[in-house]
């Protein structure tokens, strides 16, 4: 199966988050926004991992109004940049008077918010940042975080965490030649220290398995076309 020195040198160390601790670390973000009184008119989550936490707080807050942006590395012609873009700007919508909630789910670099911060203060009246978790060598610090990791970590949040496992997946497949479903979660375990849900495991190679980047032999054992 190859040498674990590798694997583990491939893969990073994370953390599952689960949707009751999203919710968790979500409510913190309201009891903060209450306690320093700050109450945003509009609140934008950024695409695409800002959207499920920005639904919520909205949720909380018990506001109407919710938008989006995108932010990415990709370039039109498929070249990734050194900066994140925005791919789809805001709304053509007037919010020089409105106060302006920004949120996403994590800020590694703190690059994606610094971006987000240039390109909203000319339209907006008053912008503040609620990232769930942060690095804590991040370079930029939201306004309200409710959980600061000290040692870097991948987070698989719910709402990537099938788009994460196919790509860890497909570098196990990569590196091994060809893994069984149980051989995958053993690697990935062990590899990043984290538990495998086999179900999940299981949608992933299903989903690979569609687009005909897989095929399985008769031994139970994964391999990429």
């Amino acid at each position: 199966m190859g040498d674990d020195n590798i694997l583990k040198n491939t893969f990073p160390q994370a953390i599952r988050i689960s949707w009751e601790e999203v919710e968790s670390l979500l409510w913190e973000v309201f009891l903060e926004l209450k306690s320093s009184r700050y109450d945003p008119d509009v609140v934008v989550g950024i695409a695409r991992g800002g959207l499920a936490p920005a639904r919520i707080l909205v949720d909380y807050l018990q506001k109407k109004y919710i938008c989006t942006f995108q932010m990415g590395h990709w370039l039109g012609d498929a070249r990734l940049s050194e900066k994140p873009n925005i791919i789809f700007p805001l709304p053509e919508v007037d919010l020089s008077d409105r106060n302006v909630l920004v949120v996403d789910d994590v800020s590694d670099e703190g690059g994606t918010m610094e971006e987000v911060i240039s390109y909203l203060t000319p339209r907006v009246g008053d912008i503040r940042t609620a990232v769930l978790i942060s690095k804590a060598d991040s370079r930029y610090k939201a306004d309200y975080c409710p959980k600061v990791m000290q040692q870097w970590r991948w987070v698989l949040f719910p709402w990537s965490r099938h788009e994460d496992l196919l790509s860890f997946t497909e570098k196990v497949l990569q590196i091994t030649g060809g893994a069984t479903l149980e051989e995958i979660i053993r690697i990935l375990e062990d590899a990043m220290s984290v538990e495998m849900i086999s179900s999940e495991i299981e949608k992933v190679l299903f989903d690979m398995h569609q687009a005909s980047e897989i095929a399985e032999g008769s031994n139970g054992i994964w391999t990429l076309i």
